[in-house]
């Protein structure tokens, strides 16, 4: 299944909280700031995300501040390649390099951080 499918996958709250793997986070965020620019691909993507976590019955698996630090790291490294090219050449985009950008486990862990963007914490 293409990025852009899983995407339309997403946006209609359908995608499953198993078997979405980081890599196809990764490339949905992608085909999303392809899509539409930054803020309103953050809007879609954000929504579609809520909906299909609260659809599976684990509304408690959507994180804000996650969701808008990796979109963010996507969009700074995008140039005009297709989203699986963008995946495949950036694989270092993990959890650690949200650490590695401030965000901390007791930072993503934080209450709010589940429903507003919070900003990294410098070290």
């Amino acid at each position: 299944m293409s990025y852009d499918h899983m995407l339309d996958t997403i946006l209609s709250g359908e995608i499953p909280c198993t078997g979405f793997s980081h890599a196809d986070h990764m490339g949905t965020a992608h085909a999303a700031l392809r899509r539409w620019e930054f803020f309103e691909a953050a809007h879609h993507y954000a929504d579609g995300i809520r909906a299909s976590a609260t659809a599976a019955g684990a509304p408690e698996k959507f994180n804000a501040t996650l969701t808008l630090a990796f979109l963010s790291l996507v969009a700074e490294r995008m140039g005009d390649e297709d989203s699986e090219t963008f995946v495949n050449e950036n694989a270092d985009l993990t959890m650690e390099a949200l650490k590695r950008a401030g965000y901390d486990a007791t930072r993503l862990a934080h209450p709010k951080a589940r429903t507003i963007g919070l900003l990294p914490q410098s070290a």
